[in-house]
């Protein structure tokens, strides 16, 4: 076995575990589509679920009887979708047989799995390492705007906001605690492991904290989230109002589909919103292959730097799609204190509640807490806000890489 292979094999497994390993209401069957020899993977999905457009549900039944599949059992998820409950079976594998009969791909799908995208082998950007800080940051901004701002992520640990020093986590009004940052009686921290509490701060850093207000969801356990349960809290916080969402996880669809959930969630609820801005990780597969969300046009799509901002970041996904970038490795962050273990079997200590962690999950909340902040400065609307700072971005574009900000 290749040691790239084997690697992302292993990381894989890691993500697997840390899928089932969930509560009994948020763990599943992780599932992978390989490419023919096992040295890629495609894509992920849910394994026992497919979705589909509650209005197709009837038509979709009839194609299970046609294949003279037994009819799953039928819930209710969010944005208008009807969730296929299919225990004991391969939901890609029936999902393609529909497609047969159906006629259409996109009709019936995977639950995909997004993933956040940081470790060596699911990706090419790194694993956290120790650091001193202190956190980079811009001063606070001077205007009358007063965004709301949503983190879309693994939560938020307090001890680790405490133990950086880090004073800009006051602007985190609400959050869900990240809960699966140790071991259970152990200090030992897990994979992704204060991911959520990093980007917070990556965002901060940015848009200053006396005039923002942030709310940290926990959406990504173990550093992974399936399609439905990621569009049921985007659902959430747009509806609640809020006006710049980033999110740090992302994924790869079936060839020539794009995730079903992201559709719906378009269509019934953001297009109702137009005054709200998603900004998204681009990944870090190095490749211009489409990651969902970050590739929708509705999206802002985040790639990374070299942390000196020159050089795109060899890891970094690229693309017509991509709509600017910004450093993203080795960024400082808030970090959780104990020990973590790597996945070549070393490991480090971390005691001074600092990181460095690279990828474009650390670029993403860049981009949005500067749109946060023109909207502080110019008293204008998170679009408007978006317009401001991608025409600054092109102003800036590297040649070869595309629009930049360096902040």
């Amino acid at each position: 076995m290749q040691p790239d292979r084997e690697r992302l094999h292993q990381e894989f497994e890691r993500l697997r575990q840390n899928s089932a390993r969930r509560t009994k209401e948020r763990g599943f069957e992780l599932a992978a589509r390989w490419n023919r020899d096992e040295t890629a993977i495609e894509y992920l999905y849910r394994q026992g679920q497919l979705i589909c457009d509650e209005r197709d549900l009837g038509t979709v039944l009839e194609a299970f009887d046609q294949l003279r599949l037994d009819r799953p059992e039928v819930s209710e998820g969010p944005v208008g979708l009807a969730v296929l409950h299919l225990p004991d079976t391969d939901a890609d594998e029936v999902a393609a047989k529909l497609a047969d009969v159906l006629g259409d791909e996109r009709i019936v799908a995977p639950n995909h799995v997004l993933d956040a995208q940081v470790h060596m082998a699911m990706c090419p950007a790194t694993e956290p390492v120790p650091s001193f800080g202190p956190i980079p940051v811009l001063g606070e901004p001077v205007g009358p705007g007063r965004p709301r701002v949503a983190v879309v992520d693994t939560g938020y640990f307090p001890e680790a906001g405490i133990d950086s020093g880090f004073s800009r986590f006051s602007a985190v009004k609400k959050y869900e605690v990240d809960d699966d940052v140790y071991v259970p009686g152990t200090d030992e921290i897990r994979p992704y492991g204060g991911h959520g509490t990093a980007t917070t701060a990556r965002l901060l850093a940015v848009s200053g904290a006396e005039s923002i207000e942030v709310e940290v969801r926990d959406c990504l356990l173990g550093g992974a989230v399936d399609e439905l349960a990621i569009v049921e809290d985007l659902e959430k916080v747009v509806r609640a109002g809020v006006n710049v969402v980033s999110v740090q996880a992302g994924l790869y669809a079936r060839h020539g589909t794009t995730p079903k959930s992201f559709d719906m969630f378009y269509r019934r609820v953001l297009s109702k919103y137009p005054e709200t801005v998603i900004v998204a990780a681009a990944g870090n597969h190095g490749t211009d292959v489409p990651f969902w969300p970050a590739a929708y046009s509705w999206v802002t799509a985040v790639g990374a730097l070299t942390r000196g901002g020159d050089y795109r970041a060899p890891w970094s996904n690229f693309g017509y799609w991509v709509d600017a970038y910004t450093p993203g490795e080795s960024t400082v962050i808030p970090y959780p204190n104990g020990r973590y273990d790597y996945i070549d079997d070393t490991s480090a200590r971390f005691s001074n509640g600092h990181a460095l962690w690279s990828g474009t999950s650390f670029a993403a909340p860049v981009v949005a807490g500067l749109i946060a902040r023109r909207m502080i400065e110019r008293e204008v609307s998170a679009p408007v806000a978006r317009h401001i700072v991608l025409q600054e971005a092109a102003i800036g574009a590297l040649p070869h890489a595309g629009p930049r900000l360096i902040v």
